[in-house]
């Protein structure tokens, strides 16, 4: 079954991290679903069930080092510029790494920088490179991006009933990511061709309404591999909406 959670809602996680190894600054992370890393630390056995996701918010002139995962990610850059990698960013990008592909360092500008963090599976937290190396599994590295994301405002979503952007077209493990741009009123169902092994639905611009209630601009919805697909209707303004699906975690090669 479908887990929508709203902006409002993770606003109420928020709270104040440290990582020094990771990042020198303190930061804010707002909790969506599941169980928050433990570094080494102890984690909800429940929740650690549930997918994971979080909005972090990177403080101005700081640097995530670089580093991996033992899970399938995806990030949406949502707030700030600065550099991913060598790669500039200004303005909303979505990035995927499979588990075990390192990516980084994530340089924040004058402005802090602000990311989703989507996953499938629970995490238990960063492997900075190189100090992990010899935690790296030998299997292929995937990454993928899509930069400089257009997010339609109120007055050019007016004369939209639905219009679909594949940002990452499907592969064939059930990869990829579309973005929905849908109309006031007008009714649309968020899917891919196929379901891949699940992924969420992130409201980038507007509000949508989903199941009796009103989701606004930053809130998800998680959708499992066997989900119907999400029957969304745009807000007020409409809604632009993205849907970023995973392929399944890689085997144990």
């Amino acid at each position: 079954m479908p887990i929508p959670v709203s902006a409002r809602e993770a606003n109420e996680n928020r709270v104040g991290n440290t990582f020094p190894e990771v990042i020198a600054k303190p930061f804010y992370r707002s909790l969506y679903f599941g169980s928050p890393p433990a570094r080494g630390g102890s984690a909800d056995e429940n929740k650690k069930a549930m997918p994971q996701a979080y909005l972090i918010e990177q403080p101005e002139n700081s640097e995530v080092a670089a580093h991996f995962h033992d899970t399938n990610q995806f990030q949406i850059f949502v707030h700030g510029k600065g550099a991913f990698g060598k790669k500039p960013f200004d303005g909303v990008m979505v990035h995927y790494a499979k588990a075990h592909t390192t990516y980084g360092p994530i340089t924040a500008g004058d402005d802090g920088a602000h990311y989703m963090t989507l996953r499938n599976n629970w995490d238990s937290g960063a492997k900075l490179m190189p100090a992990n190396r010899d935690k790296l599994r030998k299997i292929k590295r995937v990454h993928r991006v899509a930069d400089e994301v257009p997010v339609p405002d109120a007055e050019a979503l007016k004369s939209v009933t639905v219009e679909t952007a594949d940002l990452i077209p499907l592969e064939e493990d059930g990869l990829g990511v579309r973005q929905f741009n849908i109309g006031p009123g007008r009714e649309c169902a968020i899917t891919l061709e196929t379901n891949g092994a699940g992924g969420y639905a992130y409201v980038v611009g507007g509000s949508v309404r989903y199941d009796g209630s009103e989701y606004e601009a930053k809130s998800l919805i998680y959708r499992a591999y066997d989900d119907a697909p999400l029957a969304v209707e745009g807000g007020s303004e409409g809604a632009s909406v993205l849907l970023l699906q995973f392929p399944p975690e890689p085997d144990g090669e």
